[in-house]
């Protein structure tokens, strides 16, 4: 239920990559062209969202009503803001336009694609390892109970609510085992079209920089947006967890900027 006397944030969740392992048939993909090694779910958190769509929806209505790139093969009605989808010139446009925007914060899980952990730790099941990131992801996010957090999941084919809310629920009960009391957290969650939330397409191009820096050594658009991630986790990075606060890690912060020399191998070549 939402608490109308709350201050609201919101949370804009979306997905690079995916969690197959297998196609139909249990056909294998690993190794196979086209098969994702990586599965990045990220999100931006935001209090102040109708400046974030304002921004975004006028920066739209300029590159419809410019010569220079309203005949460009991506702009064709009913397109938005996607990063693997946009013209060069569209894509270098919008990602100034994030780097001159303020006011919210980027999230990212790291999922390093194992079959053994998937078979064994996630039952050989897809939606059970994409919801375990999503779970890492909005962990001691939702902590403050002045809010009311509206938390919007892109939809993709085989996205259940059910799952989405427990994934969530689970995260609120883990941060509360670790309180000293209990806290009541006002939330929602809701699955959403991504192109009618235009906020999404800032998390979709934030992970899609950093996609094709890890995957392809292409630097140069997540480091054109290096200062707008607040949080990188690389999940499964075993040989850089520590419990002791110092030395290798594998949460990367402002102070401690993800960089691939500081992660182990990710085996992609």
């Amino acid at each position: 239920m939402i608490n109308d006397e709350l201050n609201k944030r919101y949370f804009f969740i979306d997905e690079s990559g995916d969690p197959n392992f297998f196609a139909k048939r249990k056909k294998l993909l690993v190794g196979t062209t086209g098969y994702q090694p990586l599965l990045l779910i990220g999100m931006i958190a935001a209090e102040q969202r109708k400046t974030l769509r304002k921004s975004i929806l006028t920066l739209k209505e300029e590159i419809e009503a410019d010569p220079l790139y309203n005949t460009l093969h991506s702009i064709k009605p009913g397109w938005f803001f996607h990063a693997i989808e946009d013209h060069p010139d569209i894509r270098s446009k919008f990602i100034n336009h994030i780097r001159n925007l303020e006011n919210f914060k980027t999230y990212i899980v790291i999922g390093r694609k194992d079959l053994n952990r998937f078979q064994t730790s996630h039952h050989s099941n897809p939606s059970e390892f994409y919801f375990d990131l999503l779970y890492h992801l909005v962990k001691d996010r939702l902590n403050n109970r002045e809010f009311h957090y509206q938390i919007f999941l892109a939809k993709r084919q085989e996205t259940k609510m059910a799952n989405f809310s427990q994934a969530v629920a689970r995260a609120i009960e883990r941060d509360n085992a670790r309180r000293n009391v209990s806290i009541d957290i006002s939330y929602q969650c809701d699955i959403v079209l991504s192109n009618h939330y235009p906020e999404m397409s800032i998390i979709d191009y934030m992970l899609w920089a950093l996609q094709r820096y890890i995957r392809f050594d292409e630097k140069r658009f997540y480091n054109a947006l290096i200062d707008k991630y607040n949080l990188i986790i690389d999940l499964y990075d075993t040989a850089n967890y520590t419990t002791r606060g110092g030395g290798r890690t594998n949460y990367y912060s402002k102070r401690n900027i993800f960089d691939k020399d500081k992660a182990s191998d990710f085996g992609l070549n």
